[in-house]
């Protein structure tokens, strides 16, 4: 059965990719209707294990992408999409159903309100990506996703306790906060053990083991003391990213690869058993049963949407005050990101772990729930997924990649100057004859010059390697191999000094960093006689870090301080 996802995983990717349509929704639908041919058997899994199973690495697989300075930017973001509204959510939603089915418990309304209340993090990046959502709206999306299943997960937990006279639902703010303290102090320390590990191990598949297990230990552990699993997973792979080694370029490498395959196996795994999910509660509840608990799950869509809104319009309400300029900019993008509140993984694996009570009044009730929370699933899921495209087209929010293209332009004009520094420093320390001097001197001239016309950092392998002059001198290419060295290790540790700072996007810094490591990756290694390499502490404090640290530095003062030099 799950060679068999994989199998329709692929397939749904490549019929994405050639339909500009989400591929978990494609593989949602495809599975759901095939679960219903005759000739397959019915698949169930344990529900207590959907969640451990599937949520840490696909939450650690998004946090890989963020760091602290995120959140420092965008606390408001964190603070209103994600607990405001996902609290707000819930109420909304248990107060829906509680008016519309008379005679339900208090806590299990809570609980339905807390099932469909987060979006899905997983579900939502999946489906804004094929439908080139502004980077700015995901920004927000990704921030909100990394924490709204924390809230929802303590509030449900809470709700079936209190149903089993086991705690008081009044206790749930309380349990909340003990519970992300717990979770942050588990994830640090675990993020400081992995990485201290990932220093520590030479094989470089070892190193991505390491990676694959350090998920679900965090969440195991938090949830054994009753912390958020949820919280626990962020941290941890916020910290590991903290704590990131500039030397490991080939670890970095094999470990991004690594885990975007995993992310789509497990992704589509989670979205084929969504469909698979859909089957078994028809065979349970049949369709005049489900038929019969649209209203409800269409009054409880309709005020989740309302509230969502409205807390995007509160959102740019709170920047438009502080003059930031962040998103949302306008109506529309209130409007995409209350759009893009697709339910999933939380919401369906939730809904099976309801326990089963033996009082009919209660069992009739669980099956209303677990309906309702099926369909609030597909609702927010399916037809919104499918439209997000175009409506993304008719309020003409689409992107050129204008504006990416300059921010990487821009940070690739960091790495430049700091690697032009590194080997001015670095030719300082040659004890040469002046011929060879010389020779080194205009090799680097020209590197310079290659930097500031086409930003393209290739040309610090490729200008002296072609060189016939130094070719001749096998001493003269040994220090060029050197000095290449030097050029990249300052220009990373530069890239690396910026993923700190919370005005740069971080995909942007990924994506200029991937390029650096490939190019030390193709290059051979630098002599052991080589000079001192200055260090990465060093040119962060070069005049860049100054300049880009006040926000005010941009390209065109990095050239003018080349062309000083």
């Amino acid at each position: 059965m799950v060679l068999g996802l994989f199998a329709v995983t692929i397939l749904a990717v490549v019929v994405g990719e050639r339909t500009q349509l989400p591929y978990p929704i494609l593989l949602l639908l495809a599975v759901a209707g095939l679960s219903f041919l005759p000739v397959l058997p019915r698949f169930a899994i344990d529900p207590e294990i959907i969640l451990p199973l599937f949520l840490p690495p696909l939450l650690f697989a998004m946090a890989r992408r963020a760091s602290w300075s995120v959140f420092r930017r965008r606390w408001r973001t964190l603070l209103i999409m994600a607990f405001v509204l996902t609290a707000v959510t819930t109420v909304s939603a248990a107060g829906v159903v509680l008016l519309l089915v008379p005679g339900i418990e208090v806590p299990l309304a809570f609980a339905l309100g807390a099932m469909v209340a987060p979006p899905d993090p997983v579900a939502v990046e999946s489906v804004a990506e094929p439908a080139k959502v502004p980077r700015g709206i995901m920004r927000t999306l990704q921030t909100e996703g990394l924490f709204n299943d924390a809230v929802a997960i303590v509030v449900f937990s809470t709700s079936i306790r209190s149903l089993d006279g086991e705690g008081e639902f009044s206790h749930v703010f309380l349990n909340f906060l003990v519970g992300a303290v717990l979770a942050v102090a588990i994830g640090y320390v675990i993020g400081w053990l992995a990485s201290a590990a990932s220093r520590t191990i030479r094989n470089v598949a070892a190193t991505g083991a390491v990676t694959i297990i350090v998920p679900f230990v965090a969440y195991l552990v938090a949830e054994e003391v009753h912390a958020s699993g949820v919280i626990a997973v962020v941290v941890t792979a916020l910290e590991i990213n903290r704590r990131i080694d500039p030397e490991a370029v080939r670890d970095r490498l094999m470990t991004a690869s690594f885990w975007e395959v995993v992310d789509l196996l497990v992704t589509g795994t989670a979205f084929g058993l969504m469909g698979l999910e859909i089957r078994n509660i028809v065979d349970a509840e049949g369709w005049r049963q489900i038929a019969g608990y649209l209203g409800v799950a269409a009054a409880v869509v309709a005020v989740s949407i309302l509230v969502r809104f409205a807390a995007t319009l509160l959102l740019r309400f709170v920047e438009i005050r502080r003059h930031s300029g962040a998103v949302p900019r306008s109506w529309r993008d209130c409007l995409v990101i209350a759009w893009c509140g697709m339910r999933g993984l939380a919401t369906l694996a939730l809904a099976l772990s309801l326990p089963t009570w033996s009082e009919s009044h209660m069992a009739e009730y669980r099956r209303l729930v677990v309906v309702v929370a099926a369909l609030v699933l597909l609702v927010t899921l399916v037809p919104t997924g499918l439209l997000l495209p175009w409506l993304i087209r008719t309020l003409r929010l689409t992107e050129d990649g204008s504006v990416e293209a300059e921010e990487v332009s821009e940070l690739a004009g960091r790495a430049q100057y700091a690697a032009c520094h590194a080997l001015e420093v670095y030719f300082e320390n040659l004890d040469l004859p002046e011929p060879e001097r010389h020779e080194l001197r205009s090799w680097a001239k020209r590197l310079k010059t290659r930097l500031e016309v086409d930003h393209h950092w290739d040309h610090i392998g490729g200008t002296a390697l072609t060189d016939t002059a130094i070719r001749r001198a096998s001493d003269i290419h040994d220090m060029v191999v050197g000095a290449q060295s030097v050029a990249l290790e300052a220009a990373r540790g530069e890239i690396l000094e910026a993923r700190r700072d919370p005005m740069v996007d971080v995909a942007v810094v990924d994506q200029v960093l991937r390029r650096i490591d490939m190019r030390a990756l193709s290059m051979p290694q630098a002599p052991d006689a080589a000079p001192p390499v200055p260090s990465p502490r060093r040119t962060r404090r070069s005049p860049v870090k100054k300049a880009t640290s006040s926000g005010t530095s941009n390209l065109a003062n990095w050239r003018g301080r080349i062309r000083r030099r």
